[in-house]
């Protein structure tokens, strides 16, 4: 063999050898990556049961728990009730697939497990995760860490957890689900060549985001900004694909403003529950909106790098913020401008943020709703822009500078933990209604509302009647005017207490104040009875009865000694027959007063049998054993 040829073998064999090792070095790679994948994932699982497993045992709380499941016969009573679901609205929202959820942990685990509907949440938030964290890993064409971080403080941020633990924002998760679901589908349809089949499966995954909550209407507009991170020229077929989008997004977008409204979409869609108008423009001036927007605009970046003293209900009158509104407006000219600015550099900025902007967009209090100027809730897909960018600059700069790359991350972790255990914290507040009034009022101390709810559970569920009292009266003190609610508290407390004047005292104030609750009459009838003035308790029995009335057995038993406690033996015994006989009452001492009446009207043998009846319900029942006595039985 020639030398040249020698050679030429040696190249041959050498070229053989590094294209070997590349070729082994693209399996290492690509294994080192897939294990990394499965490696975040299991982190994340793992993290998020951490921070959210704590609330799992948690209560429902009288913050419209109350009219999503505990009032709410689609819930309390799924069966056969299913397709009512999508022609009626609950709480001025139309979220059909919502309440569908809610009535499907009640088919498996009753309305009366707070735990089924929480560990239900955490779930789809679960699932939320991972399909951000999958998005993510398309956004950023596989940058592990990045996507990993960002996907991180998706799951566990403190600003998660009014979505997550508070049982009735089912639909914030359940939207979320349908929302990033249909993100991913729509970026395979743009990496894919555009296969139609994708642009399909995202329309439909859109219109359940928006059966699920109508803050999901935006997701068109986040498409365009998928376009603009993927290069994709916005010419008429990017614009018309997406014609069918927002079409939905302008029929779902009109339901929304009728309902909260107070209307019912053309008599096609009826209230479940309680309703009050919560949507209003004439509430505040054009320039307070503006100014509120830009104050919820700034406050949720800042919350975002300071979640401390998160809180259910910012109000829009609390001591000090109202200083801060038009700052806010600055700050967020000052957002805005130099996000443009940023996009001759870089489209990070101007898509991550735009993200943000386009979807809390409709929750900025533009159209006032409610009483609240921002909410923790409104943020849980908006922040996944905002993580996003968070992410990719800390990514970007560990690769820049690889002597910075571990302080970079450590700092990152470090935040991701302290992130961590404010979740924990912040889980515990919504333990029940106390503890989550109990921090309304200790971060907003001026506000009544909180006064009036905390004191109303401690003295029902808890038996604090001292701190109930002092609750109410603070709600009292500080101006509380929409309804005679503390005044009912105030009077149950002291009836309880066994301080019948100042019962009958606060009943009365309460029905001067339009109190609607037929119990509240029964209340005042009975103190009117314990103070042995029957007359004056019989009108209010007879009140109750003709209003919406939870205990109306007891209401007419009452009326019925009333009646016989003022001598007219046959009204009480007409009222006896139609509590014992008609609502089916059995309580023993219903039998012996009916029995006292029939005894004054000279019927011995039915007195006989009524007392007989109540020694039956209650062996031990003294009066009824002398009064068959004194019959000679």
């Amino acid at each position: 063999m020639s030398k040249n040829n020698k050679s030429q073998k040696k190249t041959i064999v050498l070229q053989s050898t590094v294209n070997q090792s590349i070729k082994n070095e693209g399996v290492s790679s690509k294994t080192s990556f897939s294990y990394g994948k499965w490696l975040a994932i299991g982190a994340l699982i793992i993290t998020l049961f951490v921070a959210f497993s704590g609330g799992f045992d948690n209560q429902f709380v009288d913050w419209d728990d109350h009219v999503y499941i505990e009032n709410d016969y689609l819930v309390t009573e799924p069966k056969g009730h299913f397709g009512e679901a999508f022609k009626s609205h609950v709480a001025l929202n139309y979220h059909p697939l919502t309440i569908v959820s809610m009535m499907i942990n009640s088919s498996v685990s009753g309305a009366d497990n707070p735990k089924a509907f929480i560990v239900t949440n955490f779930i789809i938030h679960l699932l939320n995760t991972l399909m951000v964290f999958w998005l993510l890993m398309l956004l950023t064409k596989r940058r592990l860490m990045a996507s990993f971080f960002a996907a991180l403080l998706f799951a566990i941020h403190p600003m998660r957890v009014e979505s997550v633990t508070w049982i009735s924002e089912r639909k914030d998760v359940l939207y979320g689900f349908f929302f990033i679901a249909g993100c991913i589908s729509y970026l395979y349809y743009l990496d894919a060549g555009k296969k139609n089949k994708y642009l399909i499966i995202s329309l439909i995954l859109f219109v359940l985001s928006c059966l699920s909550k109508a803050q999901a209407v935006v997701l068109p507009i986040v498409f365009f900004l998928f376009d603009y991170w993927r290069d994709r020229k916005i010419d008429t077929k990017a614009i018309v694909e997406k014609v069918p989008f927002l079409v939905f997004s302008l029929l779902f977008g009109l339901i929304a403003t009728n309902i909260q409204s107070g209307g019912d979409f053309h008599g096609t869609i009826h209230i479940i529950g309680e309703q009050r108008s919560a949507l209003s423009l004439k509430v505040f001036t054009m320039m307070d909106r503006i100014q509120y927007a830009g104050y919820g605009f700034v406050m949720y970046f800042y919350h975002l790098f300071v979640p401390i003293n998160l809180c259910t209900f910012y109000p829009y009158e609390a001591d000090g913020v109202n200083k801060l509104y038009s700052t806010g407006i600055v700050f967020s000219l000052i957002i805005v401008g130099l996000t443009i600015f940023s996009a001759r550099k870089s489209k990070l900025f101007l898509f991550g943020i735009g993200f943000f902007a386009v979807t809390v967009a409709l929750v900025l209090q533009f159209i006032s709703v409610g009483a609240a100027i921002m909410a923790d809730r409104y943020t849980y897909i908006p922040y996944i822009g905002l993580f996003f960018v968070l992410a990719m600059l800390l990514d970007q700069l560990a690769e820049k500078n690889q002597s910075l790359k571990q302080v970079v991350w450590v700092g990152a972790f470090a935040f991701a933990g302290f992130c961590l255990f404010q979740t924990r914290k912040q889980v515990e507040t919504w333990q029940n209604t106390g503890t989550l009034f109990g921090q309304i009022i200790k971060l907003f101390p001026n506000d009544y509302r909180a006064y009036y709810t905390y004191g109303k559970y401690v003295g029902e569920k808890e038996g604090k009647l001292e701190e109930s009292i002092e609750a109410n009266k603070k709600a009292i003190e500080l101006g509380y005017k929409d309804d005679a609610g503390p005044w009912e508290n105030l009077g149950t407390a002291y009836g309880i207490k066994g301080d019948t004047p100042k019962a009958l005292e606060y009943f009365s104030e309460a029905i001067k104040r339009g109190a609607s609750s037929g119990e509240t009459y029964m209340n005042r009838g009975m103190a009117y009875f314990n103070l042995n003035q029957p007359a004056k308790a019989i009108p209010d029995f007879e009140k109750s009865l003709t209003m919406k009335n939870d205990k109306i057995v007891m209401s007419r038993g009452l009326l019925a000694t009333s009646y016989l406690a003022s001598g007219n033996a046959t009204k009480a015994l007409e009222n006896f027959n139609q509590v014992i006989e008609k609502d089916g009452s059995q309580d023993p001492v219903h039998f012996y007063n009916r029995g006292l009446a029939k005894q004054t009207l000279g019927d011995r043998a039915g007195a006989i049998a009524d007392f007989q009846k109540t020694l039956t319900l209650q062996p031990n029942y003294e009066a009824a054993k002398k009064s068959l006595a004194g019959l000679g039985a």
